[in-house]
């Protein structure tokens, strides 16, 4: 913990340094986004909580997991690992918790691509290793409720990964490689075609490791395209589509390891989408159909489906003013059997409609609000209102607050499968109320802090032991805390991250981190960058009721690189330099110092 302090205290000393500086530059810190709102704003004016992953930050990070580097840099947000690389499907590895909401299997938070929800059919969750960092230009993560505007398992918040577009006239691309512990490879490669209105870009990824334990090998190829073409002033087409096959191992608890125990896993998606601006109205259609095959071990076979379709549009009829209205259908199914049971083809259907305005008044008070209805076959309708303001205070301070609700339907797991199928299950649904301060410094110096509770119900709970086994609607929670997050430009140079998140969540504690803190540093001059990251995590425990206490640990990352040539690359990098022992699933260490060395080349 020392260690994290005096790190503090060197970020902190320049950036008092600089503010003191009368010629201080100005630096973007408030971005357009687009998640919160399905349309175009500015990140001042938008109530939500939400934090922004930009394309330098991935870029530089290309070796790690997409949802790493949200879980390492994101307050309140913690994906738990298990292993050098890999999440895996068939443990808690890979689950995904914002503001301690999202549960196991990880049916609480909604991923999506593009704005588009991405899900297994059967489970209803997101599989981690099917989003591989090389596919994807930034990432929007909405902490808190978010099915105003996406619907069910959007409870406890989105994370909305924005894929790559070719930008640069003429041929563009990169490759990148490295090698690093326990034979640990990564090969990514790109390339960009864009001609007049029209263009495309291509992606493959490579990634394995043999693992710091036996049978702990992870096995994975993904590849992803993306063409569009302006039609004409107003629309705009694209087609899109992903394919990642994997293999990976889960290598049990070290009280009681596992041998041989693999999974196959394919999945995939193909889309589609018109968006259109007429200036006082613009908005998209979007389809979307993701589809998997798994095969566990020898116990498990399925396939699964989820097709998505939503049409949105935003109205600006008169200034400061936005109205959305949108359309969602779904329909999710696959097939599935284990050595002892053929479950069948079961499949559910939804649609939803929405309107969500925001109006703007003097340029000060932003107010919004919004209903949503969304119907199921099996359990019928549920309504979810969001309502939020944001004041700009001063041109530097913003005050926001936002109450809202969220929503999970039962998946076709709990509704038809295993344990214990229960089809009478009804939504779980949660309240949450918050309340966020934003204030900047010098124009160089961003600082936001929020204070939120959630209170769920309804939660699905097992009950029994098995063979008398059954799920129910009887669970409840309440979730406290805060998150506080900073950047600083102090130069074109350096540029400093900090960022801190506190949450009691009452007895739900399995591995979910109540202190969590993150500090990064960047220097780059015109050949040579160095990066330094501080990862805190305290007050852990293996299980709920803060049964098993956790290891607190910090982990520190460095990286160097070297630019070679005008095109070329070289990097070092080193996590978990002090070789902390810790754990984020009990039983499941994690590895310590491991190394890695890089080469990126890019032709323009």
């Amino acid at each position: 913990m020392q260690t994290t302090i005096l790190f503090v205290i060197l970020l902190l000393i320049p950036v008092f340094l600089f503010a003191q500086d009368d010629t201080v530059e100005t630096y973007n810190l408030d971005p357009i986004t687009i998640s919160a709102t399905r349309a175009e704003a500015v990140r001042s004016m938008i109530s939500p909580s939400l934090s922004v992953l930009s394309h330098e930050t991935i870029q530089q990070n290309q070796q790690k997991s997409v949802f790493s580097l949200i879980s390492q840099q994101v307050p309140g947000v913690f994906v738990l690992e298990s292993g050098v690389l890999g999440f895996g499907i068939n443990t808690p590895a890979g689950q995904i918790s914002i503001r301690g909401v999202g549960g196991y299997p990880n049916t609480g938070i909604l991923t999506l691509i593009d704005g588009r929800p991405q899900y297994m059919g059967l489970m209803g969750h997101p599989v981690a290793d099917s989003y591989l960092s090389a596919h994807i230009e930034r990432v929007e993560i909405i902490r808190g409720p978010a099915s105003l505007l996406y619907g069910s398992n959007a409870m406890g918040g989105v994370i909305n990964l924005i894929t790559r577009s070719a930008t640069l006239p003429g041929i563009s691309g990169s490759v990148s490689l490295s090698y690093g512990s326990y034979n640990s490879q990564h090969l990514g490669a790109n390339m960009g075609y864009e001609y007049g209105p029209s263009s495309t870009i291509v992606s493959f990824t490579h990634e394995r490791t043999d693992g710091f334990r036996p049978w702990s090998e992870f096995n994975a190829n993904s590849g992803y395209l993306k063409s569009s073409i302006q039609i004409n002033e107003q629309c705009k087409a694209t087609i899109d589509g992903s394919l990642t096959k994997f293999r990976t191992y889960d290598p049990g608890t070290i009280a009681a390891p596992l041998v041989n125990n693999w999974m196959d896993i394919q999945r995939g998606y193909v889309g589609a989408s018109i968006d259109n601006d007429f200036g006082v109205s613009k908005g998209s259609f979007r389809f979307a159909y993701n589809f998997g095959h798994h095969e566990l071990y020898t116990t498990w076979i399925s396939g699964d489906f989820a097709a998505v379709a939503s049409l949105h549009q935003t109205l600006s009829l008169f200034p400061d003013n936005t109205l959305t209205v949108g359309i969602d259908m779904n329909k999710v199914g696959g097939k599935g059997r284990d050595h002892s049971k053929d479950y069948g083809a079961p499949s559910v259907y939804a649609y939803a409609f929405y309107a969500f305005m925001q109006h703007t008044f003097f340029q000060k008070l932003a107010l919004n609000g919004g209903l949503r209805y969304d119907n199921n076959e099996l359990f019928g309708g549920i309504v979810i209102p969001q309502i939020g303001a944001a004041y700009k205070m001063t041109d530097e301070t913003t005050v926001r607050t936002t109450v809202g609700k969220g929503f999970r339907s039962p998946t076709i797991r709990e509704l038809f499968l295993f344990p214990a199928p229960t089809p009478t299950l009804q939504p779980e649904n949660m309240w949450n109320y918050e309340l966020g301060v934003a204030h900047t410094l010098f124009g160089r110096i961003s600082l936001d802090m929020t204070g939120f509770v959630s209170e769920g119900k309804n939660i699905i709970l097992p009950r029994g032991v098995w063979p008398n086994l059954a799920l129910s609607n009887s669970g409840t929670f309440i979730h406290r805390g805060v998150e506080f997050s900073g950047s600083a430009f102090i130069s074109h140079e350096l540029h400093g991250q900090i960022s801190y998140s506190f949450i009691d969540a009452g007895k739900e504690t399995r591995s979910l981190p109540k202190h969590k803190m993150f500090l990064g540093c960047d220097y780059s001059c015109q050949s040579a960058s160095l990066s330094l990251s501080i990862q805190h995590i305290a007050g852990m425990y293996g299980s709920d009721n803060s049964q098993n206490p956790l290891n607190d640990y910090t982990n520190i990352g460095a990286k160097v690189s070297v630019r070679a040539m005008a095109h070329c690359s070289i990097i070092f990098s080193v996590d978990n330099l002090l070789a902390q022992r810790y754990q984020t699933i009990l039983g499941y260490p994690m590895p310590g110092r491991t190394v890695a060395a890089a080469v990126n080349w890019s032709l323009q």
